[in-house]
């Protein structure tokens, strides 16, 4: 806690206010101080949970810190730098579809599929149309005639993750910024 004393001669009362905007100065620099180490601090986890996949190389991480009058606001975020388009052969001849990247590293695919924040419409069995028979997974044909069998692509969550470790993070480097 600061604490500022002083007298009432004008003098000594213009000081404490100089003192007092000091001291609001230096906390909305610590504030966006705070905003910028957490979003680099999310990024970082979120790229460590994106690893080597195939598809960190069609993302973009990046941050936004927008200053207020009362602190700041700071937001982390994942999108698509491109869409991946997906061929396959069917009876009816190639047919196609655009995928998020963003999407399949968070959520995945298939089977595999996961939703720990149960979102509505995201996880196993929610592709529009996505049956598959009875068997546990699925059998598609590439563009050169040849079948693979596929069970989904396992998600990587790198926003939930980056989400649920800076949740442990917060006060410590809040601690470290405001001492």
């Amino acid at each position: 806690m600061h604490r500022i004393s002083f007298g009432l001669s004008v003098r000594e009362v213009q000081a404490a206010i100089k003192e007092i905007e000091a001291y609001q100065n230096d906390l909305n620099r610590k504030c966006e101080e705070l905003c910028r180490r957490l979003t680099e601090e999310g990024i970082q986890i979120a790229q460590a949970h994106i690893g080597n996949s195939g598809f960190g190389k069609y993302i973009h991480l990046d941050s936004e810190i927008k200053a207020e009058k009362t602190g700041c606001k700071a937001i982390f975020y994942m999108e698509d730098a491109t869409k991946i388009k997906s061929e396959w052969q069917t009876k009816e001849g190639v047919r196609s579809a655009e995928v998020s990247p963003s999407l399949m590293l968070e959520f995945g695919s298939g089977l595999k599929a996961e939703n720990p924040a149960n979102i509505p419409g995201v996880g196993t069995g929610t592709f529009p149309g996505g049956k598959h028979g009875t068997e546990p997974g699925w059998y598609y044909m590439d563009l050169e005639g040849h079948w693979h069998y596929s069970t989904g692509i396992s998600p990587k969550m790198p926003m939930y993750n980056a989400g649920k470790e800076l949740k442990e993070k917060v006060v410590a480097i809040a601690r470290e910024i405001f001492k």
